[in-house]
């Protein structure tokens, strides 16, 4: 190799390395703008949820009461919708109709384990948006 292709070689290192910066950025951002919403049984549970997603930029809004989710999702249009355990499986029923109904892109992730797993579940769900 000679002096302009190891140069060649440089730059083009540099531009790749720089088009997946901008692609991670761009993820991030799109992070961010991502609508969730926190439902489950428990108010200290739904509590806890929101906070640990809004720790990592997430827009996040919660609910025990499923009338109230519902109404949250047909105005709403959340991407993601984080149903706990606790939640009484006709619940869960009727929230994943009301997206089908409604034609929503909505992901339903569906969180049985303990606070430790639910970051890395919304995360994967995010991957796939």
């Amino acid at each position: 190799m000679d002096n302009r292709d190891v140069l060649f070689v440089y730059i083009r290192n540099i531009l790749e390395f720089e088009m997946e910066l901008n692609h991670i950025e761009t993820t991030l951002e799109n992070v961010a703008a991502l609508q969730v919403l926190v439902f489950g049984k428990h108010e200290y549970i739904v509590s806890n949820v929101k906070v640990q997603l809004e720790k990592a930029d997430f827009k996040c809004t919660g609910s025990v009461v499923l009338s109230q989710a519902l109404d949250h999702i047909k105005v709403n249009r959340p991407n993601l919708v984080v149903i706990g355990g606790g939640v009484e499986p006709h619940e869960r029923m009727k929230i994943t109709n009301l997206i089908t109904v409604e034609g929503l892109s909505t992901k339903v992730v569906e969180h049985f384990g303990g606070p430790a797993t639910v970051l890395a579940e919304v995360r994967s769900a995010v991957a796939s948006l």
